[in-house]
């Protein structure tokens, strides 16, 4: 066996469980009237059920006004693919979607 490769594994599996309880951190503690995450349990993505269902909308204003880019499933269903977000900027990007999402 590669040891180095082991090694690798095991610390990009640390990476995604740190990314995954900060974002947890986040939704746990911001309340939106907008925004209702969807339950998820590690993994690289979570979502948000869209209250307004203006998914769309949100989506096009993130990617405008802040350079973010998530998913719309539905109208009523965004996607954030959180494991690709820097550990520092999970806070950031998270405030970001907030804040955009309530001022649709």
């Amino acid at each position: 066996a590669d040891l180095s490769h082991e090694s690798q594994k095991k610390e990009l599996r640390a990476m995604l469980k740190r990314r995954y309880d900060a974002v947890r951190k986040f939704v746990n503690t911001h309340e939106s009237k907008v925004l209702e995450a969807l339950p998820f349990n590690s993994g690289y993505f979570m979502s948000f059920h869209v209250k307004t269902g203006k998914a769309e909308e949100i989506r096009k204003a993130l990617l405008a006004q802040k350079g973010i880019g998530i998913i719309q499933i539905d109208p009523y269903t965004l996607r954030v693919a959180f494991s690709s977000i820097d550990e520092d900027k999970i806070d950031s990007v998270y405030t970001s979607i907030y804040t955009v999402a309530e001022a649709i």
